[in-house]
C-alpha cells in the first residue's frame, strides 16, 4: 500500500479546480450584469456550470468562435451560456413579480 501524493490525483484535482474557477467567474459576472433578482446561494456557480454546457452549443449555432480556453473549457462560451441562463432567470423573476400598481 502506497502512501503519499499520487500525480494522477493531483492532475484531476487541478482540472476540477480549473472547471470550478471558469464556471464561478462566468456565472458571477453574468449574474452581476443582469441582476436576476433571484437571491439564492450558489446561483452564480450553477449558472456558470450550466453555461459551460450550453455555451458551446449556443456559439456553434451562431457560427462564432469559442475563444480562449482554460482547462479545456472555453471562456467566451461559458460566459455566453451563463448569460443565457441568467437572462432566463431574469425573465422568470419578472414574470412572477406580476404587474406593478
Amino acid at each position: 500500500m502506497q502512501v503519499g501524493w499520487d500525480p494522477e490525483l493531483g492532475r484531476q484535482a487541478l482540472g476540477l479546480l480549473q472547471v470550478v474557477a471558469v464556471a464561478a467567474s462566468a456565472g458571477w459576472t453574468a449574474e452581476r450584469l443582469l441582476d436576476t433578482g433571484v437571491e439564492t446561494r450558489g446561483l452564480p456557480l450553477l449558472a456558470g456550470l450550466f453555461g459551460l454546457y450550453l455555451g458551446p452549443h449556443i456559439l456553434d449555432g451562431l457560427g462564432w468562435p469559442s475563444g480562449p480556453a482554460i482547462g479545456g473549457y472555453p471562456l467566451a462560451a461559458a460566459f455566453a451560456g451563463s448569460m443565457a441562463v441568467c437572462a432566463f432567470l431574469k425573465l422568470a423573476s419578472v414574470a412572477t413579480a406580476g404587474p406593478r400598481r
